[in-house]
């Protein structure tokens, strides 16, 4: 065991990858379904670590799991990740931007019913 990892005030090792790191890597995957092994080469731990933190997100219901074969398990993230402070601030921007009076919405709608 490294010495280097630090301890959190209950005495744990503190986590090195998060809840929110992994729904990310699923986030960004070019497939529906991950395995740990695909998970543990995109972060700093391994295979093992991921599986274990993997089965608590489903526990909470953050991730699904099917068996996919004698010893294949796949993932699938069941919910987004959180946006960081920066992106919901340019979200919001963008809804700003890009928002439409209701009364000229009930308008447009009025006009797609008549064509």
């Amino acid at each position: 065991m490294s010495s280097k990892r630090t301890r959190d005030e209950g005495g744990k090792f503190e986590e090195k990858v998060t809840e929110q790191d992994i729904l990310k890597i699923f986030d960004r995957a070019d497939t529906p379904v991950l395995t740990a092994s695909d998970l543990a080469d995109a972060l700093p731990v391994g295979r093992d670590a991921v599986y274990r933190r993997l089965s608590d997100m489903h526990d909470g219901g953050l991730v699904g799991k099917k068996d996919a074969g004698a010893r294949a398990v796949v993932w699938w993230a069941k919910v987004a990740p959180e946006l960081s402070d920066e992106a919901k601030e340019r979200v919001e921007e963008a809804r700003r931007d890009d928002a439409v009076p209701l009364d000229e919405l009930d308008e447009e709608l009025d006009g797609e019913d008549e064509a």
